[in-house]
């Protein structure tokens, strides 16, 4: 069976370990492919108003949510926080979502065996914020669904749902079986959730922003910026605590 997702090397991190995978918590996924917005023809890119502070602070706490429920074993969790345009999509070369989320859940349940367990994970304060999401949908006002003359809903263009990344923390050990006797070695990830929730009825569903650019995002979302720099990812790194 090929194999599902890019996962950390720790090799990478610190030099040995080769041949070493691991899954880190929330999943680290290539973003490769996903659904456009709705085909909204326009000469330039629509305003976007500022995303209120408490729309990212309940995107933060989504995101704490799962990743609580990740660090107690509860792998099922991060698999339905998963944005499903984007499993939809990339599940497509592995027989669908129900077989890809399948193969990544066979993937997480071995981490022990593996010798890799999760200590801790927080989230941080989620500063860089985007609307998305662009097209068409009825006009609302005071609650009430406004119909023109011909009895119909007047549909309104706009941002329909909210993207947020939310910083994150995670402490992880690993079972160094390269040295004789085998020795426990810990890191730290500094990451990103990529936190999308419609407007109406709020939703959150994740991708891991370890490996997203800004070609990418623009995949989900087509009237994104095209510069990576203008997204202000937030840091991703990783060292070995000594």
């Amino acid at each position: 069976m090929p194999r599902v997702v890019r996962s950390l090397d720790v090799a990478a991190i610190s030099g040995h370990f080769r041949g070493v995978k691991t899954l880190l918590l929330l999943l680290i996924l290539t973003l490769n492919a996903c659904c456009d917005e709705t085909d909204v023809r326009l000469s330039s890119v629509p305003p976007r108003n500022i995303v209120p502070m408490e729309v990212k602070e309940r995107a933060q706490s989504a995101v704490q949510k799962i990743v609580d429920e990740t660090v107690r074993g509860n792998f099922k969790a991060a698999l339905d926080s998963m944005n499903p345009g984007f499993v939809k999509v990339i599940s497509r070369p592995y027989g669908g979502p129900a077989k890809y989320k399948a193969a990544l859940m066979r993937q997480m349940n071995e981490l022990g065996q593996n010798g890799i367990t999760f200590q801790a994970a927080i989230t941080r304060k989620a500063d860089i914020a985007f609307e998305v999401d662009y097209g068409f949908e009825n006009h609302v006002v005071n609650g009430k669904v406004v119909l023109g003359k011909d009895g119909k809903p007047q549909q309104v263009a706009r941002y329909r749902s909210w993207m947020v990344f939310v910083p994150t923390v995670k402490d992880f050990q690993v079972l160094d079986k390269s040295t004789n006797p085998a020795k426990l070695r810990k890191f730290r990830k500094w990451d990103f959730e990529v936190a999308i929730s419609p407007k109406k009825n709020e939703n959150w569903t994740l991708v891991n922003g370890s490996s997203v650019n800004a070609l990418q995002l623009r995949k989900l979302f087509k009237f994104l910026p095209k510069d990576d720099k203008k997204f202000q990812f937030p840091e991703v790194k990783s060292q070995e605590l000594k």
